[in-house]
């Protein structure tokens, strides 16, 4: 089966995993070994873990999601002693410079017994540790489905093992895929943050349809469905069960794809990607750029969805949102605020000046929320946390001050202040770079008035 690729994207991933290995971190890198393998409806993970102790070393603890359960656990040899609280496992850890840990344990990967499982602990306000739909799985260290710290680059070796009737994305190239007795096995080896990865029945889609608009391929991996919602008029949805309205439907997902491509590198700076494939999943509330891919919730694959430019966004994530530092403060607001707003000023330059301005409208008064509308200080969404302050935050009071900050400095200094920040791939962001662009650009003044304000 052959992998699909991104062949400008993949050379410029592989340059930044080794020019970020060469840079000093706080944290000398984990060395993972994971084995995972989809047998019937349970993922089976082994997990080798060698961390070194730094001079600085306090870390007799790592997240790890706390529906799993343990079947099996050692620390250097000898079994592992732990106690857990919440998403957290903590261990007493040895006198020796290295550690050792290896754990085995089932995630069940079905609708029904994830169920059971949350229920089970009497509180379902964790997330589980897979993603799930029927025939597809989606893992990220967010969901500690293994044992992580965030913060700091991990090399990584990892077999994911699947029948041979199902189908792995994951971020980067596998070293190789081997067939064996049904299965496909799928070897990667890489250094990075993450592994992530979405295991999908492969028959289930419908034809692949790729066309090419100027230098980048577009494919499509699109789940059946006997209708697609065009618009929404006065709260009504509006479908279609046409074929031809469906095709069209596929044209203008193309159309906006390169129209966005060619936007991003004019006002920001120039990729080669040779091929952006789109996977459709029914997992609902997903949507993520895999660097190798792009994922989409079905119920986000409608022109309705399409003219409030969420397709957009994910492409901006090839320039916008990668390699900036988890859990530091304005970890939100590098890594989605301001690649929400510079998708609005890609947004503004098809649709034009009214529809820009009823968008930030909308982003101020949290029109697509379904929480209460507050006001909020801009030190607050600089602290921002998943979970905290009200998620949406991320994409809509993060944005409002962004729009703040251009209106005081104009377009094009605020596009030069992201190209200073972000174009950058052998750089591990924080807020410290984009406020030092800032500096660099004479509008730190501008930028301190953001403070003072609360939208």
């Amino acid at each position: 089966m052959k992998k699909i690729l991104i062949l400008g994207g993949i050379i410029i991933f592989v340059l930044t995993s080794i020019i970020l290995k060469a840079q000093k971190l706080e944290t000398k890198p984990w060395e993972y070994n994971l084995n995972v393998e989809l047998n019937d409806t349970v993922l089976y993970v082994n997990v080798n873990l060698k961390a070194c102790k730094t001079a600085n070393w306090n870390k007799d603890y790592f997240l790890f999601n706390r529906y799993i359960k343990i079947d099996k656990a050692s620390l250097n040899n000898k079994p592992l002693t732990y106690t857990r609280s919440n998403d957290t496992l903590y261990f007493k850890s040895p006198k020796s410079e290295e550690i050792n840990i290896s754990l085995n344990y089932k995630i069940p990967c079905s609708l029904s017994e994830s169920s059971k499982i949350i229920k089970a602990h009497g509180n379902n306000r964790f997330a589980y540790p897979a993603q799930l739909d029927t025939n597809q799985i989606f893992c990220e260290r967010y969901s500690k489905y293994y044992p992580v710290i965030y913060d700091n680059f991990s090399n990584y070796k990892a077999k994911i093992t699947v029948p041979n009737s199902y189908k792995v994305y994951s971020e980067y190239l596998e070293t190789k895929i081997k067939i064996a007795e049904n299965k496909h096995i799928y070897t990667y080896n890489f250094f990075d943050e993450d592994l992530r990865f979405f295991i999908t029945k492969s028959d289930i889609f419908q034809s692949k349809k790729a066309k090419k608009n100027d230098d980048t391929y577009f494919e499509f991996n699109f789940l059946p469905k006997y209708k697609r919602l065009l618009s929404v008029n006065n709260n009504t949805p509006k479908y279609t069960t046409d074929i031809n309205q469906m095709d069209s439907l596929y044209s203008v997902i193309v159309n906006r794809s390169a129209m966005a491509m060619h936007w991003y590198n004019k006002n920001l700076w120039k990729q080669d990607i040779d091929t952006l494939p789109f996977v459709e999943t029914g997992i609902l509330g997903l949507a993520v750029n895999m660097r190798s891919f792009i994922l989409f919730d079905r119920s986000l694959m409608n022109m309705e969805v399409l003219d409030n430019y969420a397709f957009s966004h994910e492409i901006g994530h090839f320039w916008i949102g990668y390699n900036i530092q988890y859990l530091s403060k304005g970890f939100y607001f590098l890594s989605e605020s301001l690649n929400e707003y510079t998708n609005l000023l890609f947004y503004e330059s098809w649709a034009g000046k009214t529809e820009f301005e009823n968008a930030i409208k909308n982003k101020t008064n949290m029109q697509y929320s379904d929480k209460e509308f507050f006001t909020t200080t801009f030190e607050q969404v600089l602290n921002q946390r998943n979970g905290d302050l009200k998620y949406e935050l991320i994409y809509n009071k993060g944005v409002v001050f962004a729009h703040e900050l251009r209106k005081m400095i104009g377009k094009e200094k605020f596009l030069k202040i992201i190209r200073d920040t972000y174009n950058k791939p052998d750089k591990y962001i924080t807020l410290t770079d984009f406020e030092n662009s800032i500096k660099q650009n004479e509008c730190w003044q501008e930028y301190l008035k953001l403070f003072e304000m609360n939208l």
